[in-house]
């Protein structure tokens, strides 16, 4: 076993609170996707950050969110699953946000959590009203001994959370190979990506309620990658709108995110997407687990 130090720690917030973006700051990879719109993860991700003789394994949770419906019950079940066998617990909230009851909900969800930090984020949008000791003695009411702030912008409030995870990490033999950043698929990432590239493309409730599953993926050839995806709309009504004028639409989807996955591979990727339905799959428990949620 040596000197190696290892660390589990669950990254909780509301949607759209910045989880993506720290945990890839972190890891300095694109592990989680990152959207402006809210509901983004639906996947507990793992993000590994290895330094010396410390690995941080990192899991990403679904914002915790109103039970809207059956795919909503299902994230908020991910959330209580992954808190299991977790070392420490990284409370999320921005602070240009002011602290309402679905964040009071959430800090009790995770009471229980013996070790667990709330991190103050987007600092740098903070204004005279909502700033760091006022979001600090908001945390104190809810039971935070430990309240740090962070942004993506400030390399030394990255620094200053790692070195206090450390403190959370104990002897064990490291679960990945240090060289890894993360231990989901290539397929899992094509699928992120393109899901990502309908949240950019598309408005209102269309890419909360499409999925993405992906048919083919060939690397067998060293020169590119072969990817062939469905998308899932909830609607019939949604499927214009995704393909868009003379497929315009989905084009544009297929375009962008065939360029960010040729970044991600470091090779050429040849994408093929197409569009079908499966009438309010986002209600069904079948068709929920069958696109992997």
């Amino acid at each position: 076993m040596g000197n190696e130090k290892t660390c589990f720690v669950a990254v909780v917030g509301l949607p759209n609170v910045g989880k993506s973006s720290l945990i890839n700051s972190i890891v300095q990879f694109p592990v989680s996707i990152v959207s402006l719109k809210s509901q983004t993860t639906r996947d507990a991700i793992n993000a590994i950050y290895n330094k010396e003789n410390l690995q941080i394994l990192f899991v990403d949770t679904p914002g915790f969110h109103a039970r809207i419906n059956n795919l909503s019950n299902s994230l908020n079940l991910a959330i209580n699953t992954t808190l299991e066998g977790i070392d420490l617990v990284l409370f999320l909230h921005p602070i240009n946000k002011k602290i309402d009851q679905m964040t009071k909900n959430l800090a009790k969800k995770i009471s229980k959590s013996v070790n667990k930090i709330a991190i103050i984020t987007k600092i740098d949008l903070e204004n005279e009203e909502l700033n760091f000791e006022t979001q600090k003695k908001n945390f104190q009411d809810l039971n935070f001994e430990k309240i740090l702030p962070f942004s993506t912008n400030l390399k030394e409030l990255r620094s200053k959370l790692l070195v206090e995870i450390e403190k959370y990490a104990y002897l064990s033999n490291h679960f990945f190979n240090n060289l890894d950043v993360t231990d989901q698929s290539s397929r899992f990432f094509a699928k992120e990506i393109i899901r990502k590239q309908i949240l950019l493309n598309l408005e209102d409730e269309i890419p909360h309620q499409s999925a993405v599953v992906i048919d083919n993926f060939d690397e067998s050839d060293s020169r590119f990658v072969k990817i062939e995806a469905t998308i899932y709309v909830g609607k019939k009504s949604h499927l214009p709108i995704i393909v868009g004028k003379e497929g315009s639409v989905l084009g544009k989807i297929g375009m962008d995110a065939r360029k960010e996955l040729e970044e991600i591979f470091e090779k050429k990727v040849v994408l093929k997407n197409r569009v079908s339905v499966a009438k309010k799959w986002f209600n069904n428990p079948q068709m929920i687990k069958k696109f992997g949620y």
